[in-house]
């Protein structure tokens, strides 16, 4: 077997690609990401001008491996630079086991290593993580999923208990009734369906990075990127104090998660001494899923994230899932010590390509 590893040539080789990735992804049959606008969005529109790395493998004329990684911008420390955002790694399931995977992370990560001094994944398959150690990539913490229950209607269906619902409904309501934060009265909120619509998001979104050590520059042209995925639909959540100033964000979306339908907050950010907005921010998302029939609130975030975010004192609970960073220091210009300790980060789905 000979296995050519090279660029990819979204030109040449992008319907082989699409369907590499319903082969490796069955389970997103129907879903849009699998379309070419989904592609074109995630690869081709990144809002600077540094472009995404693609890479693909061969066997003869058949493509079994794909890599690619999309150019976010983190400031880390006081610096600002390029980061390869791994996604969409896959191997053909005809061919698995051949070193595959292997080969095409060996080669991808040295190909990126004259590009970005690390790289940043999020995997939640527990079988891909032997691998990307096995090529030097490190998990630094976890990130676990947390939720939130507003009512327990279909997650009892699924399990055949849906005539316990109403009465687990009730102690459901008591428990969240009494697990929420006090909140500054002359906080006001709103919530909208474009980002743009929020006065001073840019200034917030800088001085909200600017109170981290590590943290994704999510400047306007970046959102609005970010937020713009075909045929996905986001709201927007901010709080002012009284001045008007921006002082807390939320984006989020629907999602069905094992059939329930949810909320998936995307990105939370909240300014150093304003933790005060945290229960006016968990009341405004129940008011808004309780109109739209939604059951559950979750969220991707690391232990100290979720302590500083006030998750317990506001009803979620960490489920048994939980996604992992994992970084390859490519070039050592930042240190371990830099890139490993979880206190430096506030990581979400925002920061990688989910939901």
């Amino acid at each position: 077997m000979e296995l050519k590893l090279e660029k990819f040539d979204y030109t040449l080789y992008l319907s082989q690609q699409r369907f590499l990735f319903s082969d490796c992804f069955p389970e997103t049959k129907g879903n849009p990401i699998q379309s070419t606008e989904h592609y074109m969005w995630k690869f081709h529109s990144f809002p600077h001008s540094i472009k995404s790395w693609e890479f693909s493998s061969f066997i003869d004329t058949e493509m079994v491996g794909y890599y690619a990684a999309i150019p976010y911008i983190y400031k880390i420390g006081g610096k600002i630079t390029p980061v390869g955002m791994v996604c969409d790694v896959m191997t053909s399931p005809k061919h698995q086991g051949k070193g595959i995977f292997t080969q095409m992370g060996k080669f991808s990560t040295k190909e990126l290593s004259s590009e970005v001094p690390f790289t940043m994944g999020y995997p939640i398959r527990k079988e891909v993580i032997p691998g990307h150690l096995k090529v030097g990539w490190k998990i630094p913490f976890t990130l676990p999923l947390y939720i939130k229950f507003l009512r327990l209607d279909s997650l009892l269906a699924s399990k055949k208990l849906g005539f316990t619902s109403p009465v687990a409904n009730i102690f459901l309501s008591v428990y969240n009734f009494f697990r929420q934060t006090k909140y500054n009265k002359l906080y006001k909120s709103s919530v909208s369906s474009d980002i743009n619509d929020i006065p001073g998001y840019d200034t917030f979104a800088k001085e909200w990075a600017d109170s981290l050590s590590n943290s994704l520059i999510k400047d306007l042209p970046f959102a609005n990127w970010r937020y713009s995925a075909p045929e996905r639909k986001y709201k927007f959540l901010s709080i002012t104090d009284k001045p008007g100033k921006v002082i807390g964000f939320v984006s989020f979306r629907n999602i069905l998660k094992e059939g329930v339908p949810s909320y998936g907050l995307i990105d939370y950010m909240v300014l150093p001494g304003h933790e005060d907005c945290h229960g006016l921010i968990n009341k405004i998302l129940a008011q808004n899923a309780k109109i739209e029939g939604i059951e559950a609130i979750m969220t991707m975030m690391s232990k100290k994230s979720a302590a500083d975010y006030l998750l317990f004192k506001n009803g979620f609970l960490k489920s048994p899932f939980a996604f992992s960073l994992i970084i390859k220091n490519l070039t050592n210009e930042f240190s371990e010590e830099e890139l490993f300790d979880e206190n430096n980060w506030h990581l979400m789905w925002v920061d990688s390509d989910d939901l």
